[in-house]
């Protein structure tokens, strides 16, 4: 998602010590752990920084929600395991991070067409390309969260209405969703740690529909 992903280093730099600035890392630092890993990122996962980023910014939530890292993995071998996982090897990937391949999803035209008038209505129009990913995908929906939040902190006066379009989105797409991806990572075999990884994500999703105000948006595990 290109806009919003240039603007993740930045968010995370200057964003204001808010609540919606809170949120923003959490959602920004969830979609960089679960890019491809490679470079910085694997060292960062490998070490197991990025989960003690994730552990702080949580902390620093307006609501209750605490991250528990996976085990570290080696660089090599989470390369290898993300591949395994995600990547269409043969048509389909073992386990798929777009929302048109979970149950209860629209047709793809339908699914693709709402979410560019979510990004476009909040100023992300994708409609010459300079989207990395397509509409759909799970690092998309989370930058695009990121993003949004971002917006929120950095303009208070229309906070209801961004609020408004986080609580639509949420319902409508990442709430609805993860469920399902959660479920699949946990019945397959050698996914760590990003059967872990979704776990946490869609525990924050939850918690995060709640404190919005639609408690309703997705499930409400234990968080």
């Amino acid at each position: 998602m290109s806009a919003p992903a240039e603007a993740a280093p930045e968010v995370l730099e200057v964003a204001a010590d808010s609540e919606a600035a809170a949120r923003s890392r959490v959602y920004g630092l969830f979609a960089e752990a679960l890019r491809f890993p490679q470079g910085e990122l694997a060292a960062a996962l490998e070490s197991g920084e990025i989960y003690q980023a994730l552990a702080l910014a949580a902390g620093a939530l307006p609501y209750r929600y605490t991250f528990m890292g996976p085990p570290l993995i080696e660089a090599r071998e989470l390369g290898r395991t993300y591949t395994a996982l995600f990547d269409a090897v043969g048509g389909r990937p073992q386990v798929s991070i777009l929302e048109q391949r979970h149950e209860g999803s629209p047709p793809e035209q339908q699914l693709w067409e709402e979410l560019l008038r979510f990004y476009r209505f909040f100023g992300l129009d994708f409609s010459k390309g300079g989207a990395r990913e397509r509409p759909d995908h799970l690092l998309m929906e989370l930058e695009f969260m990121h993003y949004l939040t971002f917006l929120e902190a950095g303009a208070p006066d229309s906070a209801d209405g961004i609020r408004r379009g986080q609580i639509d989105f949420l319902e409508r797409h990442l709430a609805r969703w993860l469920p399902g991806l959660r479920v699949a990572l946990a019945e397959t075999d050698e996914a760590e740690p990003y059967d872990v990884l979704i776990d946490a994500v869609s525990r924050f999703v939850g918690a995060d529909c709640t404190y919005l105000g639609n408690p309703h948006a997705g499930p409400q595990p234990p968080v």
